[in-house]
């Protein structure tokens, strides 16, 4: 029998999207008052509203880091630090381990490498729609597109046809849109070498005035 429990990756990207983000809990019953904690020391699930499903934050996700799956906790404590710089993160993830072990837990935080780290974050707050890093990403894309096409959700921006002519309606990552911009300031390469050759024709002189000129 196939599992249709909700992927907690998705679930995630999605909440984060609807402004309706998740909330670290010691309850794993998601219909029952919940009890918040921003201790991910002691917090056992992660809960999502809209609609309600509790996660456990030992689970393993699709994302794969050192060729092993990264549990919730991990995936969440990296989204909470994605403001942060990297010695900081490490920081923090380090003296969480330390506050797990002192719970008897066997759960620990897994340190995302930068690029790890900067792919996670891209793909959850929806700048990204590919990462390296998730298995299975391609059937989440062809099921969001039909879901697209069907008017279920909205779809991703799309370059404007007056600033990338043949690339209208293509998503693009808004890091790539950047460079695209500085490519255009840049100008055409034959304009900026040879300048901008001149519109108006010679001034034309009837036969007769020119023999009078020489005169």
């Amino acid at each position: 029998m196939a599992d249709t429990t909700p992927d907690p990756l998705l679930r995630l990207r999605q909440s984060i999207a609807a402004n309706d983000p998740p909330i670290a809990t010691l309850s794993s019953d998601p219909t029952a008052p919940g009890e918040p904690t921003e201790n991910l020391a002691t917090a056992t699930h992660l809960q999502f509203d809209n609609p309600q499903h509790s996660y456990s934050l030992d689970s393993p996700t699709r994302f794969i880091s050192s060729d092993k799956p990264v549990d919730l906790r991990s995936i969440w404590f990296a989204w909470q630090k994605k403001d942060v710089a990297i010695p900081d993160y490490i920081a923090s993830a380090q003296q969480l381990n330390e506050e797990l072990a002192a719970t008897n837990s066997s759960s620990k935080i897994q340190n995302l490498v930068f690029v790890e780290r900067l792919d996670l974050i891209t793909w959850l707050e929806g700048a990204s729609e590919e990462s390296e890093y998730i298995k299975g990403l391609e059937t989440d894309a062809a099921q969001r597109s039909a879901q697209v096409a069907s008017g279920a959700v909205g779809g991703v921006s799309t370059i404007p046809s007056s600033t990338a002519g043949a690339r209208t309606g293509k998503t693009i990552d808004p890091r790539l849109q950047e460079i695209y911009n500085g490519e255009r300031r840049m100008g055409d390469h034959n304009t900026v070498l040879r300048g901008i050759k001149p519109t108006v024709p010679p001034p034309h002189f009837p036969a007769q005035s020119l023999k009078e000129f020489h005169c």
